[in-house]
């Protein structure tokens, strides 16, 4: 199941992106991205929509709901986290962390997520230059571990 949650938060990952960009993200453009077919893609699809993450449209599109922005959002921002606590402190070179990011970012759970923000006294952005969103941890005075 880990794996298949995986995946799911990989292609809101990659909506979010195509959609930043271009308004809407076409399957074609999200294989493309994730290296798999197109019929992988309707098929994720039409999960990710049946639980409220996607609207699709076909042959037009797909966009985040509320709740899938908000998702992805949540996994981007734990990634340039990772991102930079991987570079910053464990001297790990930037396209080694982020194939690590990649995979811990689906593992750590919220309280890790802002501990890690705390320990690294809640960066605004990554080692690319990407700014990190930021959360509630961020305004609170004193968020000792």
């Amino acid at each position: 199941m880990i794996i298949m949650q995986d995946r799911s938060e990989e292609y809101l990952e990659t909506i979010l992106y195509l959609t930043e960009r271009q308004g809407m993200a076409k399957t074609s453009e999200i294989a493309e991205e994730l290296g798999v077919s197109p019929p992988s893609v309707t098929e994720m699809i039409q999960k990710l929509s049946e639980e409220g993450y996607v609207e699709y449209v076909p042959y037009y599109g797909v966009m985040l709901t509320e709740h899938g922005r908000k998702e992805a959002s949540k996994i981007k921002r734990r990634h340039r986290l990772l991102e930079t606590f991987l570079v910053n402190f464990l001297g790990i070179e930037k396209d080694d962390a982020h194939e690590e990011a990649c995979k811990l970012e689906h593992v750590i759970s919220d309280d890790m997520e802002r501990r890690f923000c705390s320990l690294m006294d809640h960066p605004k952005k990554c080692p690319d230059g990407n700014p990190i969103a930021r959360a509630s941890c961020c305004f609170e005075e004193d968020v000792s571990p």
